[in-house]
């Protein structure tokens, strides 16, 4: 997905460049490469990393480390979007077994799970 696809709110971009503007010390725009301003440090990249992490509540895998996911606010904001998306479409599915015997009107047990 590009980031026009995953369009972010505009609150969560506000709230995004509150706290970039902390890490960086800096007033910075939803489209400030502050990578390529020299802003970010690998400490700060952790920093932003965790910080999401901590807000978001969604892990950050190595996969996810490529500096475009990063590199703005804007992109960091869609990169949350489609994060908590994947994370939410992962969620598990429940014990067939256990919605079977919530759901069954006789006393038929459950079929036996297929092995």
């Amino acid at each position: 997905m590009d980031d026009e696809t995953c369009a972010p709110a505009p609150e969560l971009t506000a709230q995004l460049l509150r706290q970039f503007r902390l890490i960086t010390g800096v007033e910075i725009g939803p489209d400030d490469d502050y990578f390529a301003m020299g802003l970010v440090t690998p400490l700060r990249a952790l920093e932003i990393v965790a910080l999401l992490e901590r807000t978001f509540d969604f892990e950050v895998h190595t996969d996810d480390l490529h500096p475009d996911n990063f590199r703005t606010v804007h992109r960091t904001a869609a990169f949350v979007v489609r994060k908590a998306a994947a994370v939410t479409c992962r969620a598990p599915a429940p014990d067939l077994e256990r919605f079977l015997a919530e759901h069954t009107h006789d006393n038929a047990p459950p079929p036996a799970p297929h092995r």
